[in-house]
């Protein structure tokens, strides 16, 4: 076994207690959304999570996310802290792991108190990319047009994008336009969030 396969075992290896905990919420005999949004995720990624695969690193920041939605912050908290040091490559930023530091700020002011700045400095540039500082603009942050447009079917992924955005890259602070209008934005996070509970 080379070094990187060494490493992603590792990794695999220090994330399944918390998946096993998510499991012990949960039960098979949940509604579907709560099947197809923690539980099936949470089994795929106890069979196999590499971080440098982006289906492996797209479903544990959406099981984080939806952890932090139906309120198990904790486990949500655990999955974030567990990425620390973890080189998830360039390319694969794509599924959405950056959007975990943003989570992990908030549910530490929310849950501890603690105002953490835990935004790995090779981030940075992907933050201040000007495809993601053109996206990053209030109001379009709120999807508003596109929550409108939306058919049933893809309410849910719109609400789970913009909450990416919101909080994913919102609570990094590190957006002045939005910082101006964060009272807004966290009026709509909390809506979503009721809307996709």
């Amino acid at each position: 076994m080379n070094k990187l396969q060494q490493e992603i075992k590792d990794f695999h290896e220090q994330l399944k207690p918390t998946l096993g905990k998510v499991l012990e919420k949960y039960n098979e005999s949940n509604t579907p959304k709560i099947y197809n949004n923690v539980i099936k995720p949470c089994k795929s990624l106890i069979q196999k999570c590499s971080f440098k695969s982006t289906l492996d690193a797209s479903r544990l920041c959406s099981l984080a996310y939806w952890l932090y939605i139906y309120e198990y912050k904790q486990l949500a908290l655990e999955i974030c802290e567990l990425t620390h040091g973890v080189d998830f490559v360039y390319e694969y930023w794509c599924s959405g792991i950056i959007n975990m530091c943003g989570l992990e700020i908030r549910i530490a002011r929310e849950l501890l108190g603690e105002k953490r700045n835990n935004i790995p400095p090779k981030f940075l540039d992907y933050y201040f990319s000007k495809r993601i500082k053109k996206s990053i603009r209030y109001p379009q942050i709120l999807r508003k047009e596109e929550i409108f447009d939306c058919s049933d079917g893809s309410l849910e992924y719109i609400l789970l994008s913009a909450l990416y955005d919101m909080i994913g890259k919102g609570e990094t602070g590190l957006y002045t336009e939005l910082n101006e209008n964060w009272e807004i934005i966290e009026k709509a996070i909390t809506e979503y969030i009721n809307l996709l509970k």
